[in-house]
């Protein structure tokens, strides 16, 4: 299986259409215009939603004048959120083409166009300027990609001198039992998972300085049950919207998040560091 067609087996990138029945849900047709407000309770699927996005706005400084790169962007949740709550621009770099589309028709309507640039292509190939990013972020999503290491450096690379990164992934806190490694490569796609120290070290051995890594496993590992319990308790008014495939898919994908969690294994972190 090769990372793309592994990527789109994963529970949470099927069933985009989602975002459509939820905006219908709201009275928003597929063609009309989105208000942003409306949009981002659906398009961010990363940890405590724009609140997250919002503190890494905060830490990078950013304004109307920043450049920002989102790798792993999706559906370009966390982009658009950026460019309306601070007027920046955001490159949203994507692999999945589906999930690239629906980011493009998203920012379209939402009017956000002009501050969004959608992209789709391989972070660890795509045509990238140097020095041409102000910062760098990254939600939940470098866990997809094979080869950190080499990531980390064309960071550094597409970083402007003082430009900062900013990322939220996931790592491991011990090895994983045999069935949890299986649902952590097939149902996750998590091929990049190490210790949070190693992951720090990708950073610093690409040149990137003033790394801190900071531990969120207790504050992930406590969303991410809510995030479940809340999902099964919301089961017929959910499915009525969006079907039971589209239910189950998704309750697939976060009761075994939950699970890893409570093994042991499976940890959280934010990475911050400047080049």
């Amino acid at each position: 299986m090769n990372e793309l067609s592994g990527l789109r087996a994963v529970p949470l990138y099927t069933h985009v259409d989602r975002i459509t029945r939820g905006l219908a849900a709201r009275g928003i047709g597929s063609n009309d215009a989105i208000p942003p407000d409306e949009l981002f309770a659906l398009d961010q699927w990363h940890y405590h939603g724009t609140d997250a996005i919002r503190d890494a706005a905060g830490f990078l400084g950013l304004g109307s004048g920043s450049r920002v790169l989102d790798i792993g962007a999706g559906i370009g949740g966390p982009a658009r959120f950026l460019a309306h709550a601070t007027g920046c621009h955001v490159t949203a770099l994507e692999l999945q083409p589906e999930l690239h589309r629906v980011g493009v028709d998203l920012t379209r309507r939402s009017g956000l166009a002009d501050r969004v640039t959608h992209v789709c292509g391989n972070a660890l190939s795509q045509s990238l300027s140097t020095a041409a990013f102000d910062a760098v972020i990254s939600f939940l999503a470098i866990l997809h990609i094979p080869d950190r290491p080499a990531l980390m450096k064309r960071v550094q690379t597409v970083l402007r001198p003082g430009g900062q990164c900013y990322i939220e992934d996931l790592a491991r806190r011990a090895p994983f039992a045999p069935h949890d490694r299986e649902d952590l490569l097939t149902v996750v796609q998590g091929v990049a998972l190490t210790s949070i120290e190693d992951y720090a070290a990708d950073l610093r051995q690409a040149g990137l300085v003033d790394v801190v890594a900071t531990d969120t496993t207790n504050d992930w590992a406590l969303f991410a049950a809510q995030r479940l319990a809340d999902w099964r308790r919301d089961r017929v008014s959910y499915a009525a919207v969006h079907g039971e495939e589209a239910w189950e898919a998704q309750e697939r994908f976060y009761s075994v998040i939950d699970r890893l969690y409570r093994s042991g294994s499976l940890g959280g972190v934010r990475l911050t560091a400047r080049a």
